[in-house]
């Protein structure tokens, strides 16, 4: 079956979770089937490296990337987000409606004989119009209406917060209609479903969970530093931004009054100017900025914090760090939508001083810790990519049927 996978960021490197997910269930599917990649880039620096790009083609039919229009200066952006007010269309998918790819699409849908079609996140659907006779499937990595609004209500200044109302208003009804268009959609969670069932979506709605490379992410038993907690994302991201504040303003400090040994250390991109400070004058902090392989830092860690407030989906830097056999200590947040059991493979607390508690005990209680730790690896076998790869292929078959195709 040759399938055109539309894609909002390149899925290699292995740069965020949305990239792990979407290069997971692509390379799986470029097993079984010839893909064509249409994505943009968001980091050019990384992603168009001819490298990144040639492992990409490795097992794809063909790879083309695009830039996204309103990136390239804070001016391009700020104009964009100024003549959206005067759009229906929701900022998020009026950023990546591209002419380039849309002459693209045009032009392989008239040489090509396309079989079905992969949006794999949801502003993607503002290219409904070029596909609308193919079978077609539309993977939800969030329900973007929901993590907008948990950005609106964390939101202080009045100015941003009259903006993401207006936003929230035209993505609830942008996301609607979109997951109608579709043969079959794609949710992360139960719970993702549930939620979209009761905003009104009728279409069918598959869970294909976020998963986790197992023989990649594996315990090394590497020396554990014994003090070592360790944050993963990238900072330049809202919903990891707001989250890695908040520990640093709100948890840290007690973490530090509760135990003065401890020592922090942040991977990921753009980390706030007050953690990288910090950490030019305090050998207890340490910012790496990008790394090519995360699992050096896990392996070494004796806790790994997710304090995230805002979002929606599924973390899969999670299911990444109980794969390595980590313990982890959540928000509620930071951990729905995951088979996960506070106290059994998981510490789950949102209040700043129940989240250093929990925190420290892990780092304390040894025999604690190494029981989670045992449970969290087996609870990451359950959602190794090579049994969801299988789930996807169901929702290719589902989107085939409704359009009276044979199925695989």
């Amino acid at each position: 079956m040759n399938i055109l996978f539309l894609a909002t960021r390149s899925p290699f490197p292995l740069i965020s979770g949305l990239s792990m997910r979407t290069y997971h269930i692509l390379r799986g599917v470029a097993q079984r089937h010839k893909v064509t990649l249409l994505t943009f880039v968001q980091l050019p620096e990384h992603e168009l490296k001819r490298e990144n790009l040639d492992h990409l083609s490795s097992f794809c039919r063909a790879v083309h990337p695009f830039r996204i229009p309103v990136d390239g200066s804070k001016w391009k952006l700020g104009m964009g987000l100024l003549g959206n007010l005067f759009s229906p269309l929701p900022f998020v998918a009026q950023k990546y409606d591209s002419l380039p790819l849309r002459q693209k699409i045009r032009e392989i849908l008239s040489s090509d004989k396309i079989d079905l079609v992969h949006v794999d996140l949801l502003p993607l659907s503002v290219y409904i119009n070029e596909i609308r006779h193919i079978p077609k499937v539309l993977v939800n990595h969030n329900v973007e209406s929901l993590r907008l609004y948990r950005w609106l209500e964390a939101e202080k200044k009045g100015y941003r917060k009259s903006y993401l109302r207006l936003q929230h208003k035209k993505l609830r009804s942008f996301e609607r209609r979109a997951l109608e268009a579709f043969d079959c959609c794609v949710v992360v969670s139960e719970v993702d479903r549930q939620l979209l069932a009761e905003m009104g979506v009728k279409n069918t709605l598959m869970v294909v969970p976020n998963g986790t490379d197992t023989e990649f992410f594996k315990p090394k038993g590497g020396k554990r530093r014994p003090n070592r907690v360790l944050w993963i994302g990238h900072m330049d991201v809202h919903t990891n931004r707001d989250a890695v504040l908040h520990f640093w303003r709100e948890m840290h400090p007690l973490l530090r009054k509760q135990y003065p040994l401890v020592e922090m250390t942040f991977v990921g991109t753009a980390p706030p100017e007050e953690i990288a400070h910090t950490a030019q004058r305090d050998a207890r902090v340490r910012v790496t900025g990008f790394v090519d392989d995360i699992r050096p830092y896990l392996d070494e860690a004796a806790v790994v914090v997710v304090p995230i407030r805002i979002g929606s989906g599924t973390r899969i830097k999670i299911l990444d760090a109980m794969a390595m056999g980590k313990a982890i200590v959540s928000t509620t947040i930071g951990a729905e939508g995951l088979d996960v059991r506070h106290g059994e493979n998981i510490l789950i607390a949102d209040a700043p001083a129940d989240f250093v508690q929990a925190t420290v005990s892990l780092i304390k209680d040894e025999g604690k810790r190494e029981e989670i730790e045992r449970n969290a690896r087996r609870t990451a076998l359950e959602y190794d990519w090579k049994k969801l790869v299988e789930i996807q292929e169901q929702a290719y078959e589902t989107a085939l049927r409704r359009k009276g195709y044979k199925t695989m």
